[in-house]
């Protein structure tokens, strides 16, 4: 009983330690988009692409939002393709 009692707290210990590493990886995904662009916006806004728009621009308010969904659904696809089948997780 108590031999499998510590391989389950191992095995979510692994769980959550795999788990906590992701959030940490897209986080700072996140900080990067979010916080590095803006101290170069002006020199970003002398660039123009596609219709005109500046660079600095499309990059706070297209591009950033764009990551954030993406790192959303990656966070999704990870959790339940990898992560919670390889810790025998997964939903049916």
């Amino acid at each position: 009983m108590e031999g499998s009692r510590q391989v389950e707290t191992s095995r979510l210990e692994a769980y959550w330690r795999e788990q906590l590493r992701l959030i940490i990886t897209l986080l700072v995904i996140w900080f990067a988009v979010t916080y590095l662009h803006p101290p170069f916006a002006a020199s970003l806004n002398k660039i123009k692409i596609l219709t005109g728009f500046p660079l600095g621009y499309w990059l706070s308010s297209q591009f950033s939002i764009t990551v954030y969904v993406i790192l959303i659904f990656v966070y999704a696809l990870t959790m339940n393709r990898v992560i919670d089948k390889k810790y025998g997780f997964e939903e049916e």
